[in-house]
């Protein structure tokens, strides 16, 4: 049950920053929809979750940071709910 808690942390995070980062991006460079800058935001997250888990693969970096191995998978499987998000916000927005 730890592994899936600090999992669902690490997502809401990546959440939260995207839909910072989503706001942010709106507000600075505008002629984008509020909703549309946000599923970027959730989109770029996710693509840099897929490039996480090529670092996390590297057992040089682990032992390095001295961090615990993480599998894979949960790396593809927060992508693919960051994705979903980015999808249904958008959808909602137009």
């Amino acid at each position: 049950m730890y592994g899936l808690s600090r999992f669902v942390a690490c997502l809401s995070a990546a959440a939260i920053a995207a839909i910072v980062g989503g706001l942010l991006f709106a507000v600075f460079h505008g002629g984008t929809t509020v909703t549309r800058s946000i599923a970027y935001a959730f989109w770029i997250a996710a693509a840099v979750t897929l490039v996480g888990m090529a670092g996390a693969a590297s057992k040089h970096l682990a032992r390095w940071f001295d961090l615990p191995f993480i599998e894979g998978w949960l790396f593809v499987v927060a992508s693919v709910l960051l994705t979903g998000v980015g999808v249904v916000v958008d959808v909602l927005g137009t």
